[in-house]
């Protein structure tokens, strides 16, 4: 893993502080690919901050790098310039390399040992030859046996009839109520006629023949 030291920052033959570079860097961690993601050396510490490499520039390709350098994009997309040795791919991104490599050479090796077991010369069970014929095979002589007399023995117990057998209650049914021929409501009797008509009356005399409320006094 690379390590941040503290190197002097000199202008002019004078040093005029220290910024932070990489040492022991691995070939691994050298970053080249555009959008990949970064960590620069000052913000070694800084977890939760993200940066993308825009460009990377050798000795002499750019005036503004001398000696070669990097510029690199921030979350806020602000641009950012540092020296060759101030920038490493991000660790995540190796871990993440790194186990996809490992899954990758994983499903070779399965993918290897199936077909050394296909080809490990165990001979293959033959199927049976079929007869050309399609559907249920036929029935043995004594499932065909069986069968017969078990219905023979249904046909003896039902009388040869099918379905359900008839019912043996014999008693009658309720004879629906007679009603001539009319829907709705019965006529009423004389009687009832009658005293409809004398409540009427009685109602009529108490109001005086006015229909509703009456009105307060």
């Amino acid at each position: 893993m690379p390590k941040v030291i503290d190197k002097p920052f000199i202008v002019g033959g004078s040093q005029l502080g220290v910024f932070q570079a990489y040492t022991d860097v691995e070939p691994e961690f050298v970053a080249t690919e555009p959008g990949i993601r970064v960590l620069p050396a000052p913000f070694f510490y800084e977890k939760r901050l993200f940066f993308h490499l825009k460009k990377r520039y050798e000795a002499g390709e750019h005036k503004s790098f001398p000696g070669g350098g990097f510029e690199v994009r921030g979350e806020g997309g602000e641009t950012r310039c540092f020296e060759l040795d101030q920038v490493i791919i991000h660790p995540a991104v190796l871990k993440h390399k790194k186990t996809l490599e490992k899954m990758r050479l994983r499903a070779e090796k399965a993918v290897a040992k199936r077909g050394r077991k296909s080809n490990s010369g165990t001979p293959k069970v033959q199927s049976e030859p079929g007869t050309g014929r399609r559907g249920r095979p036929a029935l043995s002589a004594e499932e065909k046996a069986l069968r017969l007399a078990s219905q023979e023995v249904k046909t003896a117990a039902s009388g040869g009839k099918r379905g359900r057998p008839k019912s043996t209650n014999t008693q009658p049914k309720s004879a629906p109520k007679a009603s001539g021929g009319k829907r709705g409501r019965p006529a009423l009797t004389a009687e009832a006629i009658a005293r409809k008509v004398a409540d009427k009356a009685t109602i009529t005399s108490r109001s005086g023949g006015k229909r509703g409320r009456p009105k307060r006094s």
